[in-house]
This record gives structure tokens, C-alpha cells and sequence, in this order.
């Protein structure tokens, strides 16, 4: 993969016309995984998967539909076993069983059941399925009190370490706790907080919390040569804290981060308060257990929980706030997102929101929980900021105009000429943002 990124063909990925293509994908990979959703929630019992789709054409009757639900649970059933079985035995010291062997059987009996997606593409015509499963709120006054959401209190004991081992040169364990989050105690399957660590076998001096973006479930695939294993390959001690609604804490009868969208606007917030929160858990465990300091990372769908940490970390105990902060691809209001991005438009939020009465101006206030203050509790000089100028998903002027308001140093900013879907790419291929979050954690 590292031969593939550092090639011209991986110069040619990190490019603008990579969030067009991407757009093109998602018009048939949404519909296909609310189809996978749907017979996860179904089994077998075909009558029920058409009830959860509620739009298929009589002529996909029992008779194509039962051999393929038939072949999808059987995947489905193998992947909980082996999630089950490594669940059990890599959290008890007692277990003699290889913890890395249990996790590469988990990781391709769940490879093997989310690849069974394409498996539905016939159903795709000649009507296309929705998107989503909406169940938006309806239009009432939301909790949106900072004070009450992010000053929750949360006990960095609660923390268990898996057993360690060993994977091409470098060290894997695995991090669960019961969710400080109130809300998410509350969304089904999102109850546990699990993040997974990497770092060199000798250690490291430096800790960074990277999370991901939405709907990419690192987690529930055949570990490669993926961004935590190339940041830890530089030194850094990584921790990637799997996203409420995704992955091993996707909610049943949803797929991995559909609730983000499709429960707004409460589904929104409990993710981006929440995930907040669980950041601020997990800073306060590495601190204690590594000492030396700690960043945080957020890449689009979690950038907005990293804003939320550098606006509201003070209302936490002192070892549970961050030393210095990367934002990337990320943006100052998630409503400017929402009825002016294009990810959100394919998706189709803003139409689903009005349908469910609300409007822009009733969502205003929800801006208090899910938005950053206009100034950041964390000095400005230590955090940096990652933007593509033609990143039309997470729309870039808006990203800009919050490095500015925060005051944000020059040197801190970096802007490439590519898009939101370029971005990884690019990050994987040039060092340099980290190695300035690398000098600002150490400034001072």
C-alpha cells in the first residue's frame, strides 16, 4: 500500500476529482447497505425484510429473496461468533488462546459479512431503495446546555486493556468502557466504548487519538498497512476510538453510521457530545498509564468532536485535556454542512429534516451543543488545521474561516489543492501536518 500512495498513481488519487467519483460510489453503496442493514435485522424470514424496506417490487418475491438472506445470515452469524469469542478471550488474562489470531479471525469473518453488500446490487433496479432508515425527531426542544452535555463525569479506572501482541513489528491492544455518555447509554449497541491501540513494541513518547470519518469502520476490516500502523510506524503511540454508531458499535437494524443522520437531530448531537466525552475518558486513561503528552485527531465526521474538546476540555479534570489538536477537513457549523454540502445533499438530510417540520431557524440552538465556541479553551498555538480547497463535502470556506476566528498561527494551517475524499490519501504521502502537531506538542 506504501509503494502504491508514495507513486504517481498515488499522487493521482489525492486529487479534486477524486469527491466526484466518490459521490458516483455512494449513490449505489448507501442503498446496497441499507439493503445489508435491513437483513441483518430480518435473518431468514424474508416477509420481514421486505417490512424493513417497505419499497420492493412484487416481483422480488421469496424465491429469489430466501437463498440470498439464507447466505447473508450465515455470514452475518460467523462474524458475531468470531467478535464473540475474541471478545471473551482477549479481555481475560486467564485465556491461553493468541489474541492477534482472534483478531484477524474476527476482522475477516466481518470483512466477509460487510462485502456481502454486493450481493444485493440486483435489488437496486429498477426502483432504487432509500438511503437510510429516517426516524427523525420530531420538531421539540432539544438539550443543547454545554454545561449539562459536556460536564458529564467520567472515571478513567473504568478502562480495560485487552492482551497485548505482536503484528509486522509493532504492538496491538484493544480499550473498552462502558460509555460515559448518558445518550449513548440510551442508543442501542453504542453502550461500550472500544478504541484500538498501536504503537512501536519499545513504546513511544508521544499519544495521539485519531478518530475517523463516517460510515468507514477500520475495524471490520483485514488490518493492512492502514493509517494508525504508518503513525505508529513514525513513532507516535496511536489510539483510534471506534465512532458511536459504527462498526462494533453499530445499532441494530442500522448500518455503520447511518444514526448520525438518520436519527437527527438527536442522533447528532448524542454522537458528537458523546464521542467528546469518550476522547476526554480516554485522554485521562493514556495520560495516566503512559505519562508524556497527548493529542487529539479528528478527520471529518469526528473533526467536529475534536472541535468540541478544544471548546469545552476545561470543564474537565486537567489530566483528561489534550496537550495540542489536529483538525482535518473539518469545518465551523455542521448546519452550513448539513443544507450545503455535498455529501449531506446526496444523503438527503436537509430534505428528511423539513419533511419532519423543522427548519434551519428551529435548528439553531442545537449549534450551542455541536458547534465550537467562538473561541477555543485550548491556546490557539497548539492547534493545527488541515483543509482541502476543493473539499465541497465538508465545504472548505467554512473550515478557513474557523482557523481564522480561532486565530490559529500560519504555520499551523495547511491547505492542499484536493477534496475530502483526496485528504487521507494526501496525508498518507506528506508527513508534514503531523510532524508540526509533533513540534507544538513539545512547544513550551
Amino acid at each position: 500500500m506504501n509503494v502504491l500512495l508514495e507513486s504517481p498513481l498515488g499522487a493521482l488519487l489525492a486529487r479534486p476529482w477524486l469527491d466526484v467519483a466518490g459521490l458516483f460510489g455512494l449513490r449505489r453503496y448507501m442503498p446496497l447497505s441499507r439493503l445489508w442493514a435491513a437483513a441483518n435485522a430480518a435473518g431468514e424470514d424474508v416477509a420481514r425484510f421486505r417490512g424493513e424496506m417497505g419499497s420492493l417490487p412484487a416481483f422480488w418475491s421469496s424465491v429469489p429473496l430466501r437463498p440470498l438472506l439464507a447466505h447473508h445470515s450465515r455470514l452475518r452469524r460467523a462474524a458475531d461468533v468470531a467478535r464473540q469469542a475474541w471478545e471473551t478471550a482477549i479481555f481475560d488474562a486467564g485465556q491461553a488462546a493468541d489474541p492477534g489470531a482472534l483478531d484477524g479471525r474476527r476482522r475477516r469473518a466481518a470483512t466477509l459479512h460487510q462485502m456481502t453488500r454486493g450481493m444485493f446490487y440486483p435489488l437496486l433496479f429498477p426502483r432504487r431503495p432509500p438511503l437510510a432508515r429516517w426516524r427523525i425527531d420530531p420538531p421539540d426542544a432539544l438539550a443543547v446546555d454545554p454545561a449539562a452535555l459536556y460536564g458529564t463525569a467520567f472515571d478513567a479506572r473504568s478502562i480495560e486493556v485487552s492482551r497485548p501482541f505482536v503484528r509486522e513489528g509493532l504492538s496491538e491492544c484493544w480499550l473498552r468502557a462502558p460509555t460515559p455518555s448518558p445518550a449513548l447509554m440510551q442508543r442501542p449497541g453504542s453502550e461500550a466504548v472500544y478504541a484500538r491501540l498501536i504503537e512501536p513494541v519499545e513504546g513511544a513518547r508521544e499519544t495521539l487519538i485519531f478518530g475517523s470519518g463516517l460510515c468507514l469502520e477500520l475495524d471490520q476490516f483485514a488490518a493492512g498497512r492502514d493509517s494508525g500502523r504508518q503513525l505508529a510506524a513514525m513513532g507516535w503511540r496511536v489510539i483510534e476510538p471506534i465512532s458511536p454508531y459504527h462498526g462494533m458499535r453499530t445499532m441494530p437494524g442500522f448500518y455503520g453510521g447511518e444514526p448520525f443522520f438518520a436519527l437527527a437531530p438527536g442522533g447528532t448531537r448524542d454522537l458528537i457530545v458523546g464521542q467528546a466525552l469518550e476522547t476526554a475518558l480516554i485522554t485521562a486513561w493514556a495520560r495516566g498509564r503512559f505519562g508524556g503528552r497527548v493529542a487529539v485527531a479528528g478527520i471529518s465526521l469526528s473533526s467536529f468532536v475534536a472541535q468540541q474538546v478544544a471548546s469545552h476540555c476545561d470543564r474537565w479534570p486537567a489530566e483528561a485535556r489534550p496537550d495540542a489538536m489536529m483538525l482535518i477537513s473539518h469545518s465551523g457549523r455542521l448546519e452550513e454542512v448539513t443544507f450545503g454540502g455535498e455529501l449531506p445533499a446526496l444523503l438527503g438530510i436537509d430534505r428528511a429534516l423539513q419533511a419532519a417540520g423543522w427548519t434551519r431557524e428551529m435548528l439553531t440552538p442545537l449549534a450551542q451543543a455541536i458547534d465550537p465556541t467562538e473561541r477555543p479553551v485550548l491556546d490557539p498555538s497548539r492547534i493545527v488545521s488541515v483543509l482541502g480547497e476543493t473539499d465541497r463535502w465538508v465545504p472548505y470556506p467554512h473550515g478557513l474561516a474557523l482557523a481564522r476566528q480561532w486565530r490559529l498561527p500560519d504555520a499551523n494551517v495547511f491547505r492542499y489543492r484536493l477534496g475530502h475524499l483526496g485528504m487521507p490519501v494526501q496525508l498518507m504521502r506528506d508527513p508534514a501536518p503531523f510532524d508540526r502537531l509533533r513540534q507544538v506538542l513539545h512547544a513550551g
